[in-house]
């Protein structure tokens, strides 16, 4: 059995809220998951109650990791999918749990490497003896576990709790990233077998920036755009939050006969 955990916590913190637009964009985004995890005999779970009520001192990003084994006891799972609800997925995307093997399957970042270099470095006052590797970052918005991965996670919330204040005042000075540069940092340390085993068009990313939401003009009787052609999974960061919802949305209005 195989499970897609599906982030999607509509935390109270007015500053969040203002900041992501009132988490509306999680509608398209779980409308297109619903669908591909049923029509791929997948379960669909929605992960919105964390354990930590005040979501403004811990992040959801952090408590996804910490809340995954205990919300997920009933089921006898084999490989889960851990999904920010900042993706869409398409309709026709094969079933990536049959193209991984039992590594954590993850994918590299490298988007924006100033922004990257500056997480890094910014944490490494916590890890003076990592001579971190940058070609070995990775996104934690979308990951495959099995539950030979699970130390790692009960490792890396055992580190959250015994280093809470310096995490928080980091996440504040350094304004990087909340769990993904000591997330990184972790794997690197404790040396994780991980890959990259899935190819890009699992995580396009920055699509902006890469002009994926464009098409070929001069194909003027098609005008799909590039990432709904050659991508799979669309992953809607790298700029301004708040224009995250209408993106989506429009997304959503383009392709949602196909999910029928």
């Amino acid at each position: 059995m195989n499970i897609v955990f599906w982030v999607g916590v509509k935390s109270q913190d007015p500053l969040l809220l203002e900041k992501h637009g009132n988490f509306d964009y999680f509608e398209y985004s779980k409308l297109t998951w619903k669908y591909w995890c049923e029509k791929n005999n997948i379960i669909f779970y929605e992960y919105n109650t964390p354990s930590l009520e005040d979501t403004g001192t811990h992040k959801v990003t952090w408590q996804r990791w910490f809340d995954l084994e205990n919300q997920l006891s009933e089921f006898n799972w084999d490989k889960v999918a851990v999904v920010d609800a900042s993706y869409m997925i398409k309709w026709d995307s094969p079933n990536f749990f049959n193209l991984t093997t039992n590594k954590l399957s993850v994918f590299q970042a490298l988007e924006n490497v100033n922004w990257i270099d500056e997480s890094i470095k910014g944490y490494q006052e916590l890890f003076p003896q990592v001579n971190f590797d940058l070609k070995r970052y990775i996104d934690c918005g979308f990951q495959i576990f099995t539950k030979n991965h699970l130390e790692f996670l009960s490792y890396l919330k055992d580190y959250y709790n015994k280093n809470l204040n310096k995490i928080l005042e980091l996440q504040k000075t350094v304004s990087k990233g909340t769990d993904q540069p000591i997330y990184n940092y972790l794997l690197q340390q404790n040396q994780v077998d991980f890959g990259f085993e899935l190819p890009n068009s699992y995580n396009l990313n920055h699509m902006n920036r890469f002009n994926w939401f464009k098409y070929n003009w001069q194909l003027n009787y098609n005008t799909t755009p590039y990432f709904i052609k050659y991508g799979y999974l669309w992953k809607y960061s790298g700029f301004d939050r708040r224009q995250r919802t209408p993106l989506m949305k429009q997304t959503w209005d383009l392709i949602k006969n196909n999910y029928e």
